[in-house]
């Protein structure tokens, strides 16, 4: 069995030792593995989520594949994010056995899928859109009745409240009319997007829902903004010129989750020390 590298949970609060110690460093690590091999964190396609982020560099650095180096943060946000929208999406989700099973042998109503309980399906769940080219994204949710696509976010009590009073911000904005773009090129007519902020802890109706009509030139703008980024790499050819990273610019957006951040470097090849 691999030892661990922090036997007695020195980082926990109050430190832990012995058996619990060994029981904390396990779990720890277990999840943080798992975390770093999950199928999202492995992407390396750039995907709706990220085309509107607001820093050039971030993403230069993404379309390169470039080598991450801010490797080391707490994936378990992320878990808690994967898991509700896994538990979300059996909950709208329709399958003709499962709903066989809910209205002919009496299960409980509160297993019932949504699409099984209304006997149709009003809601396409984690739809897979083809956005253009090679970029593709999975939809939350799309409401063919309200002719609006939904995305789940699972936030925390301070970001709930931001996002409540200053709206989703560019990089959540872009991807909502990103995924309506790929509603429209499925065949449906979106009218609306909306991102809807759940709360990682607390009481769900604490949930805070932004709206907004549907924008095609919103998405088509973004992804003309990625291209105009993907032609300064062709021309600048940052990986065999590395001095030409410092060419794009670095925004301030979250960088301590960013994972290309690297305090205090002076050579943006090595990483990037963030926005000056």
């Amino acid at each position: 069995m691999t030892a661990f590298s922090q036997p007695e949970a020195g980082w926990a609060t109050p430190a832990l030792s012995g058996l619990a110690a060994t029981i904390a460093t396990s779990v720890v690590q277990t999840v943080k593995h798992a975390g770093a091999h999950a199928p999202r964190s492995l992407q390396r396609v750039i995907g709706p989520s990220e085309i509107g982020m607001p820093c050039v560099r971030r993403m230069a650095y993404k379309l390169c594949d470039w080598p991450e180096v801010n490797t080391s943060g707490d994936p378990w946000a992320s878990i808690i994010g994967t898991a509700v929208h896994a538990w979300m999406a059996e909950t709208y989700e329709a399958k003709d056995e499962y709903a066989s099973e809910i209205f002919h042998q009496s299960m409980p109503q509160r297993y019932a899928a949504e699409n099984a309980r209304l006997g149709r399906k009003r809601y396409l769940i984690e739809k897979r859109l083809h956005i253009r080219g090679n970029i593709y994204g999975s939809a939350d949710l799309y409401d063919r009745d309200l002719r609006t696509n939904l995305d789940w976010k699972i936030v925390g009590p301070d970001q709930l409240k931001k996002y409540a009073k200053n709206g989703p911000g560019p990089q959540y904005e872009v991807q909502a009319h990103l995924y309506g773009l790929g509603q429209e090129n499925a065949g449906e007519q979106p009218e609306h997007v909306a991102v809807v902020f759940l709360p990682r802890g607390g009481r769900i109706s604490d949930l805070h829902v932004w709206t907004a009509p549907y924008d095609r030139g919103m998405a088509l703008a973004a992804l003309e903004r990625m291209d105009n980024v993907l032609a300064a790499l062709d021309a600048l050819d940052p990986p065999n010129n590395p001095q030409n990273w410092a060419m794009f610019p670095a925004t301030s957006s979250y960088c301590t989750f960013c994972p290309f951040f690297l305090p205090g470097s002076t050579d943006p090849s090595k990483g990037c020390p963030g926005a000056q």
